[in-house]
């Protein structure tokens, strides 16, 4: 590991910057783990995407459906398509805080910098016993944690309890899940001198790099809304780090129309009733030129009709003739 377990808040602020992703985990058509899939995407956003970091197995990787071996090999595969050149996150959510520890512990023998642990959404219903899961996990494992705060579905993570999360050592950042700009300010007053905070929503992202001094953006869309020569997040945040905003604003404002179509089909995830979007996410990526493939039981397939609607939206905002062009470049 690169930091030693108390050394774990100030190593994250180091890393945990830019602009990251969240793939889902592909399956082939048996829905066993497809290794040389889920390694293709992985190497394709870094090298084609530029993506600065990586989040493997959130509520968009289906975790609830993988075995811990599959987890555990999922992350071994993160590894191997990572190759030291970005930094790492495990998702390591799980009931049974043995279970997580497990699964933290493995992140941390195999060289991945971070675990992220969602909230569990039973046996623990209150601040004390929220804080009691992370204590029982963090005592067992030396890598350094993240919170993940969806107050909609889990037991949500207050300031208070925030604070009082951050005396524990390895709490090293925070992902936020909660649509409220004045939570998530609120929020920032709390622990944001302590550790690193991604509001996990690209739309805001602009506003909260310049306005709050974000440094970190942890979500799915950036293999959604980018290709290869077209880096529209990257572009825009480049631009606001060297001060020029109109051309940042410029930039960000071209991905409205994209922007309104997710809406419609792939923010389902942190709804307490609604589609879990896992099968639109990833024929989404199929036609973006990425691995996609089937979702495993709970999720269900897209219908043909919707997959259809989907495509014509997509097409209307113009990024399918950027999937051609860059093809016709590749060629």
């Amino acid at each position: 590991m690169k930091y030693r377990k108390h050394e774990a808040k100030e190593y994250a602020k180091t890393v945990l910057k830019g602009v990251w992703t969240a793939l889902p985990t592909i399956f082939n058509d048996k829905l066993e783990l497809d290794d040389a899939a889920n390694i293709a995407n992985l190497r394709y956003c870094i090298d084609d995407l530029k993506i600065e970091g990586h989040y493997a197995l959130g509520n968009v990787g289906e975790f609830w459906s993988l075995t811990n071996e599959e987890r555990m090999r999922v992350h071994e595969l993160n590894m191997e398509a990572a190759g030291g050149r970005i930094p790492l996150i495990a998702g390591c959510h799980h009931q049974n805080p043995y279970e997580a520890a497990k699964l933290a512990e493995h992140a941390r023998s195999i060289g991945i910098d971070f675990a992220i642990i969602l909230t569990p959404y039973m046996g623990a219903r209150d601040d004390d016993s929220i804080y009691e899961y992370y204590r029982f996990v963090a005592e067992r494992t030396d890598i350094g944690i993240v919170l993940f705060n969806i107050p909609s579905v889990y037991y949500p993570i207050g300031d208070r309890l925030a604070k009082r999360l951050m005396t524990i050592p390895n709490i090293a950042g925070f992902k936020q899940a909660n649509p409220s700009p004045a939570a998530t300010a609120s929020l920032r007053e709390a622990i944001g001198d302590q550790v690193a905070i991604s509001v996990a929503d690209e739309s805001p992202w602009l506003q909260n790099l310049v306005m709050s001094d974000d440094e970190w953006l942890l979500n799915y869309t950036p293999h959604l809304y980018q290709l290869p020569g077209y880096l529209p997040i990257k572009d825009y945040t480049d631009a606001a780090l060297a001060g020029d905003m109109n051309k940042a604003v410029e930039i960000a404002k071209t991905l409205n129309p994209i922007r309104a179509v997710l809406a419609r089909w792939v923010n389902g995830y942190g709804r307490p009733t609604a589609r879990l979007p896992v099968h639109e996410q990833k024929v989404w990526m199929e036609l973006l030129g990425m691995a996609g493939g089937p979702v495993r039981a709970p999720a269900t397939p897209m219908s043909e009709e919707a997959r259809r609607q989907m495509h014509d939206e997509l097409a209307a905002t113009g990024i399918l003739d950027k999937v051609k062009s860059a093809s016709r470049k590749a060629a």
